[in-house]
């Protein structure tokens, strides 16, 4: 097996759980040590901080911060090294929607700077969200591989239209040309209110394949 030199390792970053967090340690003092572990020039530590909102904690032990401050450092550790690849194990587990919100925005960023991401989660909908390929694991193998969108239309067995309309009521129509008499003239008369596919989620996909729940810490 090959040894990744010093160059390959500054390529790669990786979040894993409390991996990589001193506790009596500053937030900036938490940085500094990968800092000097990397290469990496002090600056940096400031600018990484600012990056993912936490410019006004630098001075703040490690085990004071909450839980989304804590990821929220885990994650600036990653970012400093300015990886090509990024590694990330449940990044928004226990976060409230706030705070998931702007860990999300963050990786994001990251991948339109052409980041490659490997993105652990039992988030269907934020694997959604965030990827462009998905695999579902199932007891450590792979039961379904492609984009969330391919693999939502996979299994679109029902392969119908749901119908809400202004009156209150509710219909629904087979997805093709049989139905394109009626719903042209319910849109001619402006009786849609909305219209969905039935189209099943991820989670849906998940539940098919395995025949079991999502577990958030299995």
């Amino acid at each position: 097996m090959k040894t990744l030199n010093r160059e390959d390792r500054k390529s790669i970053g990786i979040m894993m759980d409390e991996f990589g967090v001193y506790e009596r340690l500053s937030c900036y003092d938490n940085l500094k040590v990968f800092a000097d572990i990397y290469g990496i020039p002090y600056y940096k530590v400031r600018q990484t901080l600012s990056e993912v909102g936490l410019e006004q904690a630098m001075k703040k032990a490690a085990s004071d911060l909450s839980k989304g401050m804590r990821n929220r450092l885990q994650i600036a550790r990653v970012f400093m090294q300015n990886p090509k690849v990024i590694f990330l194990d449940e990044p928004t587990s226990g976060l409230d929607p706030a705070t998931t919100k702007s860990i999300h925005k963050m990786i994001l960023e990251k991948k339109a700077q052409g980041c490659t991401i490997f993105l652990t989660t039992h988030d269907m909908a934020e694997a959604a969200k965030l990827c462009d390929h998905v695999a579902l694991l199932n007891e450590g193998t792979i039961v379904e591989y492609g984009t969330p969108e391919e693999i939502c239309r996979r299994y679109n067995h029902q392969n119908r239209l749901r119908l809400h309309l202004f009156d209150g009521t509710d219909k629904e129509l087979a997805s093709g040309a049989e139905s394109a008499d009626e719903l042209y003239e319910l849109c001619k008369a402006g009786r849609i209110e909305t219209i969905h596919s039935t189209e099943p989620t991820l989670e849906t996909v998940f539940l098919e394949l395995t025949g079991r729940k999502l577990e958030e810490n299995e």
